[in-house]
């Protein structure tokens, strides 16, 4: 009997695995240095290839929760030697981790004056990386991308987070979500392409959401 898969086999057990992974909530109890980060980590493996291998120096990310995703991005512009998060949330949590590299923003990630806030903030650094990791409904995060679009260096990425929601879909029930916002996007915008070889590691949160920018 040949026991090699075919291709909508394997894809059909990376589908499963993934729902697998994301229902179980692993996420729930995933930490760095104690603080909750609630990201997948094979994810966060891939984004310190890229802050390393793209130089970023500034790295904005909307939806801070506790703050543990980014003490893990400061932390790894401490080992680079260079670069700042900024991030974005509506609720500014007590007790949020305090680092020289993180700036906290309190408000809507789609409100105009923290547009204004990150523009200047891009205007003095060299490559920007864009992690969207706050209001997951299609609407909200269809405009997240529009808006953060234009804040990512050439070669470097804007992230959509939980398009796994869905696309596998891994929680159905959620309805139109970040998968939805980012096909709708990507329809209508050149300047970016989907980059799936950084799913390398199989499981991720962010299934063809790793969009590139490759002309403005």
């Amino acid at each position: 009997m040949n026991k090699n898969l075919s291709p909508q086999e394997a894809q059909e057990i990376l589908r499963l695995a993934n729902i697998i992974y994301f229902r179980s909530k692993a996420f729930e109890k995933t930490r760095w240095m104690g603080v909750r980060t609630a990201k997948c980590p094979m994810d966060m493996w891939v984004y310190q290839e890229i802050l390393e291998s793209l130089e970023t120096d500034l790295l904005i990310e909307t939806g801070t929760l506790l703050g543990g995703s980014a003490l893990f991005f400061a932390n790894m512009f401490d080992i680079l030697g260079r670069g700042k998060v900024v991030t974005v949330d509506l609720v500014k949590q007590e007790n949020l981790p305090k680092h020289p590299r993180i700036e906290y923003l309190k408000g809507s990630s789609i409100a105009p004056e923290i547009i204004q806030y990150i523009e200047d903030e891009v205007a003095r650094a060299k490559s920007v990386t864009v992690i969207l990791d706050s209001d997951h409904k299609e609407e909200h995060k269809t405009r997240e991308l529009e808006l953060y679009s234009k804040f990512v260096t050439l070669d470097n990425y804007m992230i959509a987070e939980d398009t796994c929601f869905d696309y596998y879909p891994s929680w159905p029930e959620f309805g139109p979500g970040p998968a939805t916002a980012v096909n709708k996007f990507m329809k209508n915008n050149e300047n970016f392409v989907y980059d799936r070889s950084r799913e390398l590691h199989l499981i991720t949160f962010a299934p063809m959401a790793f969009l590139k920018k490759i002309k403005f």
